[in-house]
């Protein structure tokens, strides 16, 4: 879940903000369907979704922005949450596209047996965009 973290700074608190660092934990969530998936918010705020047992590309496709959204209550317009795809497939490329209210760009494919991050940057309200790095 994304939290907004309280910096001490001086004698003052304050709420985190880009530049302060960051510290996390990773939680790995596999799927292993022979199917086009959803991924979940409990598997994006997870940090990692690892991918396998496709005979066949396949695409899975993110939660909706509504959904991400309400599990990172205190995320302002402008911040960022990223989570990195695993595709341990051994020749089968995934895509990772957008759900409802998540517009994707970027390079969004993961080729067979490599890893690939992607940030979510909350646009408004209602919505995110996802760019594959």
């Amino acid at each position: 879940m994304f939290v907004r973290s309280k910096v001490v700074q001086g004698a003052m608190e304050r709420s985190a903000r880009c530049g302060d660092g960051w510290l996390g934990m990773i939680r790995r969530t596999d799927n292993s369907t022979d199917a086009n998936s959803t991924i979940t918010t409990a598997m994006i705020l997870g940090g990692l979704y690892s991918r396998s047992g496709t005979n066949t590309s396949r695409t899975d496709t993110t939660d909706t922005a509504a959904n991400i959204l309400a599990a990172m209550p205190d995320m302002n317009i402008g911040d960022t949450y990223m989570f990195m795809v695993a595709n341990l497939t051994g020749t089968n490329a995934v895509t990772i596209a957008g759900g409802t209210g998540v517009t994707a760009s970027g390079n969004l494919s993961v080729l067979a047996l490599t890893t690939k991050w992607f940030m979510l940057t909350k646009t408004s309200a209602t919505a995110m965009t996802m760019v594959g790095l």
